[in-house]
């Protein structure tokens, strides 16, 4: 009996899936074993030394991050490769089972203790603290989760030289709070650690050694919500392909061909095609640039929704309690009721609907659905409101895609689609349809806005569309040929030229979608591969970003900026400004720091100004693609909204910096409104004279 698609569905965030309660195996890990990732990998190393209590090795392990990044999961592992270290055979998870579980009728404590003299018969000694979700207080105690954790903090600082163990998960917000908290109190030794440990888990151009914590030896702090889950590293599958390998295992899963939907089915389309390449490493690839152009990374629940709804569908709150998906897809094709017209309607809508579940599509889910009312009065001024195809079409735009997702993945979906839609790619962009062809995808707009049947025969010729896929395309091609029927374009031309135009821009989309998914050739494919190569450390590629970050803050090689208005604002009218010149400000990337033990930075950092005035400016994607539109010939009044306020915050603190700097003032001129002095700082004076003089 195979357990998936159906299986499949736990996966999803709002289910069973989607929360990991400790040394509970019915939560948290829905694909039945653990995801290795960098981080477990350093705790067991982490847990086979401090179980011997190694001098230099840290005590106490901090991990902070938001809901879904795998702490527990973490936690719970690590106590599992402490017990088995100490030879325990068990006892200490049985122990802490027993504990969190609540066998006993006690709920646990936010801080649970172990003594592991008393466990091991005496052949061990110290003790184990957890705290398993330091957001929560004590029960039955008034004291605040933010004043326990600095109370938790102060033991550890005072007491080093005891053998305990302290593994916490710590979310930032009562992190914040604890500081808030410890600077009212006036707890300076407590407000320390915890901006330290603040400052660690920071993106900052010079970060803070997290393993161990920057100052204080005994303890290590590692930031969940940093590291990617969807990059390998050092030749080993990352989290999401390991995910993505389980999921679309065939042993799991019915022939393809032999479910209720046979070969309609976009589950099993979807699994065919991911358990192998290129399609299961492109999805990796796409999913790293998400990461990368929004600044956003995946967690393990999203991740886990994500599988779940593209191999087996999101169901409605109608039918979820009955929804299978092969079933779902077989009802689609075969729709109830006895009218064969509606019932023609239901079965070519019901095409769209499996093509909108099949991976690339469920993917990029944006369909013009803002024709769909239009659609519908153009059908009836045509006088088609009997044709199948037509109708079909409109009904499916007008159905609502918000339903076909869960709630907790849908920001992430609709910012897939703003970035990254493979309908928005430019043009020019070349995509793989076969081992030995590769087109452009103007080709494929050129075929389409001449023929859907065009189009669709193209790319026939190198199978590479699924039999959902091309009787979506056959459904789009019966309406485009009946609009072409000149008995229908006469009464109306202009609305069958518009409809027409519509349903081409759909199948246009529709085939876009398919082979650039399959091959991640995507919007923006050229600045994300080359911003990839940069934050792994190409240096040839940031070398051409910073000079142009360089011709960005500079005005013909020399630096101006206005002294009288702030960033965001604009510039006062000539007469009333005050213009500072000074010579050109420098861009230089900021060295990786060696010997500092921290997640790699998402993005790299660069420095702007001379030694002394220098400031960090993050080379976000936003302002890499500005450079690269600028030469491609984009003129600068033009940069996104994001990239002006990083560049005017950037000028304004040099200019702060330089006119408190004596050295740096040297040679600077200012001018104020319109007149032809300047003011020069010369030998440590300030002259005026005639510009040019």
């Amino acid at each position: 009996m195979t357990k998936y698609p159906d299986g499949l569905l736990d996966w999803s965030g709002n289910r069973a899936g989607g929360v990991k309660k400790l040394f509970y195996g019915g939560s948290g890990r829905p694909v039945g074993k653990v995801i290795e990732t960098p981080l477990l990998t350093r705790l067991w190393e982490w847990s086979d030394s401090v179980v011997q209590f190694e001098p230099g090795i840290p005590r106490a392990v901090l991990l902070l991050g938001g809901p879904g990044n795998g702490k527990t999961e973490a936690i719970e592992q690590t106590l599992r490769r402490i017990d088995s270290r100490l030879a325990l055979s068990g006892a200490l998870i049985d122990k802490l089972a027993a504990v969190f579980e609540s066998k006993d009728g006690v709920p646990p404590g936010r801080l649970v203790e172990v003594d592991l003299g008393a466990l091991s018969g005496g052949r061990s000694s110290g003790t184990i603290s957890i705290v398993q979700d330091a957001s929560e207080g004590n029960p039955g105690s008034p004291d605040l989760p933010a004043q326990l954790l600095c109370n938790d903090l102060a033991g550890l600082v005072e007491d080093n030289v005891s053998k305990r163990i302290y593994l916490a998960c710590i979310n930032r917000g009562v992190l914040d709070d604890a500081l808030i908290l410890a600077t009212e109190r006036g707890d300076t030794e407590i407000g320390a650690l915890l901006k330290q440990i603040i400052r660690s888990v920071s993106m900052a151009a010079h970060g803070v050694s997290c393993w161990p914590l920057q100052g204080y030896p005994g303890i290590a702090v590692w930031p969940m919500d940093v590291e990617t889950l969807v990059a390998g590293v050092q030749g080993q599958p990352s989290p999401a392909e390991q995910v993505l390998h389980i999921a679309a295992n065939a042993d799991h899963w019915p022939d393809f061909g032999a479910c209720e939907a046979g070969q309609y089915c976009p589950f099993c389309t979807s699994r065919r095609l991911l358990s192998g390449e290129p399609h299961a490493g492109s999805l990796a690839k796409l999913l790293r640039w998400y990461e990368l152009a929004s600044g956003k990374r995946w967690n393990f629940r999203d991740l886990f929704s994500l599988v779940a709804h593209l191999l087996a569908g999101t169901p409605s709150n109608a039918d979820a309690s009955g929804y299978s998906p092969c079933k779902w897809a077989a009802k689609q094709l075969n729709p109830p009721g006895g009218d064969p017209r509606k019932a023609d309607v239901l079965r070519k809508r019901g095409v769209f609907r499996l093509l909108a579940s099949q991976y690339q599509h469920a993917l990029f889910g944006d369909w013009p659905i803002e024709h769909a009312s239009g659609l519908r009065r153009d059908i009836a001024d045509l006088g088609l409101g009997d044709f199948p195809a037509l109708v079909a079409i409109q009904q499916f735009l007008a159905l609502d895609k918000r339903r076909e997702s869960t709630a907790t993945l849908r920001a992430q979906l609709s910012g897939m689609s703003s970035v990254l839609d493979p309908a928005k790619a430019s043009p020019t962009f070349e995509v793989r349809v076969s081992a030995n062809t590769v087109i452009r995808y103007e080709d494929l707009d050129r075929r389409f806005s001449l023929s859907i049947q065009g189009g669709r025969e193209y790319l026939q010729e190198y199978q590479c569309l699924s039999e959902i896929e091309i009787s979506a395309l056959k459904v789009l091609e019966e309406a485009d040929n009946k609009l072409s029927d000149h008995l229908v374009r006469r009464s109306r031309p202009a609305t069958a030229i518009r409809v027409q135009a519509l349903l081409r821009a759909i199948a246009c989309r529709l085939a876009r979608r398919s082979i650039g998914v399959r091959c991640c050739v995507t919007k923006d494919a050229d600045v994300l591969e080359e911003f990839h190569r940069v934050t792994n450390g190409d240096s040839s590629a940031l070398q051409q970003a910073i000079r142009q970050v360089e011709a960005l803050l500079n005005v013909n090689r020399r630096f101006v900026v206005c002294l009288n208005n702030t960033f965001g604002e604009p510039l006062p009218p000539p007469e009333r400004r005050a213009m500072l010149t000074t010579d050109i400000q420098r861009v230089k990337p900021v060295p990786a720091l060696e010997g500092v033990e921290r997640p790699r930075s998402p993005m790299p950092f660069l420095r702007v100004g001379a030694q002394g005035n220098a400031r960090p400016i993050a080379l976000t994607f936003d302002l890499f693609k500005a450079t690269k539109s600028l030469r491609r010939g984009m003129v600068a009044s033009s940069l996104p909204r994001s990239v002006v306020a990083l560049l005017d915050t950037t000028r304004a603190g040099l200019a702060g910096a330089i006119v408190r700097d004596e050295d740096a003032l040297e040679g600077a001129e200012i001018r104020i409104g319109i007149r032809d002095e300047v003011i020069v700082r010369t030998f440590g004076s300030f002259v005026i004279r005639q510009e040019g003089a």
